[in-house]
């Protein structure tokens, strides 16, 4: 039988580190999406967080 699978949140928690502020946790993040020779919002897309690389750990606890 294969190991289960942990989410970045339920890893977080288990070793009582601080959840990554931008994703809170997640891993995952909206980016918006610009069009046109104005460079105006059009719409919003899912995006890995670049600041944990979709851990959900805060890389830099004491940093900040």
């Amino acid at each position: 039988m294969a190991p289960r699978k942990t989410t970045p949140v339920k890893a977080a928690k288990a070793n009582n580190v601080p959840p990554c502020p931008r994703c809170q946790g997640t891993g995952w993040v909206t980016e918006s999406v610009y069009a046109g020779r104005t460079r105006r919002e059009v719409g919003e897309m899912d995006a890995i967080c670049s600041r944990c690389m979709s851990t959900g750990i805060d890389p830099t606890p004491d940093r900040y």
